[in-house]
């Protein structure tokens, strides 16, 4: 990101003021809590049911994922675990994709090597990192992106990234790679921090859970967005709207924001 050209497609500039910046920038270059949130409830659910799960579900689709911390988690269980899922991620701007997502899945599967693999690719420090430290930079060299993409066609995963709004739903969700017999989960945070975004949010799931088999959703957020106006009881109300049940899980793991304590929860969705 650093070494980014800068050039005005790129919103990195002017951000120290904001987060958001409407119809600009999406906050995609930000880790935001709620998607900890969601990656910790996945961990803590994993050997139970969702990460289970995942040897069910066809198709793992991350909307407005930034740098897509619970696809990541996804994504290096199915690399472990040989599962060839499809993996769709999507984020208002290209950049943060180019300059996010995709340097983030490539260090997740970096991180996956074996001592062995590790020394091929790198074979002058025999470390992904240049320091050799814990901590520090990847050098990417053609060899090292080459190998990624065996990886992904040999264990049969395929990553679909998208840009831009969610809106009109149609041709977004046109986009997004589905047939009726795959099974679909859909992961969202701080999707619905306003009432515009809770609402084409909540019209983009539900359109992509009404072509497939089986579908659902689970979105970490505040429960209210001061000063924004979006809130999880508004998200629940337009779920009901649209023919689909939102209910609030139980997790232990949850935090709040800021010295006036606005909690933050995890809502799952499914249609009726």
């Amino acid at each position: 990101m650093a070494e980014d050209d800068g050039t005005a497609s790129n919103p990195l500039s002017g951000l120290d003021d904001s987060d958001l910046q409407t119809n600009v920038y999406e906050g995609g270059y930000k880790t935001w809590e709620c998607s900890l949130d969601l990656a910790r409830f996945l961990l803590d659910r994993g050997p139970r049911k969702d990460l289970d799960d995942l040897v069910r579900v066809n198709h793992v689709i991350e909307l407005g994922c930034g740098s897509a911390v619970p696809s990541l988690l996804l994504f290096q269980y199915a690399m472990r675990n040989g599962l060839g899922l499809y993996f769709t991620l999507t984020d208002y701007n290209v950049d943060v994709l180019r300059l996010v997502t995709v340097p983030n899945l490539l260090l997740t599967w970096i991180g996956t090597l074996d001592e062995e693999r590790t020394r091929t690719l790198f074979p002058e420090s025999g470390s992904p990192l240049l320091s050799g430290e814990e901590n520090g930079e990847v050098y990417i060299t053609p060899a090292v992106l080459e190998a990624f993409k065996q990886m992904l066609s040999a264990t049969g995963i395929t990553l679909t990234l998208i840009s831009g709004s969610w809106v009109p739903i149609d041709t977004f969700v046109g986009m997004v790679p589905s047939s009726p017999d795959v099974n679909t989960f859909i992961l969202g945070s701080e999707t619905i921090y306003s009432p515009a975004a809770l609402t084409a949010f909540t019209e983009a799931i539900t359109a992509l859970m009404k072509r497939v088999k089986t579908g659902k959703t689970v979105v970490a957020a505040k429960r209210v967005y001061f000063g924004v106006g979006g809130s999880v009881d508004g998200f629940r109300q337009e779920c009901a709207n649209r023919g689909c049940v939102a209910y609030e899980m139980d997790f232990e793991g949850l935090g709040a924001d800021g010295e006036g304590g606005v909690r933050r929860c995890l809502v799952e969705v499914q249609m009726y």
